[in-house]
C-alpha cells in the first residue's frame, strides 16, 4: 500500500547537475586544474559536495582543506541559483500537485543542504506540497547508506516498504534499496551515465507516473 513519495532533490526536481559541474570547474579552475571531464563530476552525483571535494583534493593536489572548498562550492553554487533563472525538470509540478489532490504524503530527502533545498521549493513555489525535507546535514552518513530516507519516512510517521523513492543517481538508488523501499530511477541525461539497474523501475519522463503505477509498486508490501 503506497504511503508516501519521497522525491530527491539534483535531477528530479530541478536539472542542476550542469550548475554544480560549472561551479566546480571554476573553482577547480583557480588551482591550475584546466581539464573536468564530466564524468569526473558524475562519479559522484547524488553524494554530499563535501564528498566530492574530498575525492578532488586527491585526486588535483588541492592545496586547501576540505572544508574550505565544501563551503566555497556551495556558496557558489547558491549564488548562482539565486541571480539565475531556472526551471523546474519538465513534468514534476504537475506530478506533485496530482500526488499531493490524491492526499498523498510528499517529503524531499537531498545530499543538498537546507538552504540549498529550502531556496530551490521556493524558487519553483512548490514547497507547500511536500511535509518537509531532509538534508545531508540531518544525518550522519549520507547516500548511498539509506539513514536520509529513513529519516524521511520517520518524519511521515510511515513504513518504509510503503514508499515509493524517485531518484537520478546510483547512490540514490542504492539508499533507497537499502531503506527496504521501492525506487524509481528517473533517466537524466544530465546527470550522466548512471547505473540505475538496482531501481525497481527506470522511466524517462515524470508525465510517466502515475497514481496506480506507484500504488502497484507497493501492493505488495501488507
Amino acid at each position: 500500500m503506497l504511503q508516501a513519495v519521497i522525491f530527491d532533490m539534483d535531477g528530479v526536481i530541478m536539472d542542476s547537475e550542469p550548475i554544480h559541474y560549472d561551479t566546480e570547474f571554476e573553482i577547480l579552475k583557480d588551482f591550475g586544474v584546466h581539464e573536468y571531464p564530466v564524468e569526473e563530476h558524475s562519479k559522484y552525483v547524488g553524494m554530499r559536495t563535501r564528498d566530492l571535494w574530498e575525492g578532488h583534493i586527491q585526486k588535483y593536489g588541492l592545496s586547501s582543506s576540505i572544508q574550505e572548498l565544501t563551503l566555497k562550492g556551495d556558496e557558489a553554487y547558491i549564488d548562482r541559483l539565486r541571480t539565475g533563472s531556472f526551471d523546474p525538470i519538465a513534468g514534476v509540478v504537475d506530478l506533485i500537485e496530482r500526488l499531493y489532490q490524491a492526499g498523498v504524503k510528499m517529503i524531499v530527502a537531498s545530499s543538498a543542504s537546507r538552504e540549498n533545498i529550502k531556496l530551490v521549493l521556493d524558487k519553483f513555489a512548490i514547497g507547500n506540497f511536500f511535509e518537509g525535507y531532509v538534508s545531508s546535514q540531518d544525518v550522519e552518513r549520507t547516500k548511498p547508506n539509506p539513514d536520509i530516507f529513513l529519516l524521511a519516512a520517520k518524519k511521515l510517521d510511515v513504513d518504509p516498504a510503503h514508499c515509493v523513492v524517485i531518484e537520478d543517481a546510483k547512490h540514490g538508488v542504492q539508499a533507497a534499496i537499502s531503506a527496504g523501499m521501492k525506487c524509481i530511477g528517473y533517466k537524466n541525461p544530465n546527470s550522466g551515465n548512471q547505473d540505475l539497474s538496482k531501481a525497481d523501475l527506470t522511466l524517462e519522463s515524470h508525465n510517466n507516473i502515475d497514481l496506480k503505477l506507484l500504488e502497484n509498486l507497493t501492493i505488495d508490501a501488507l
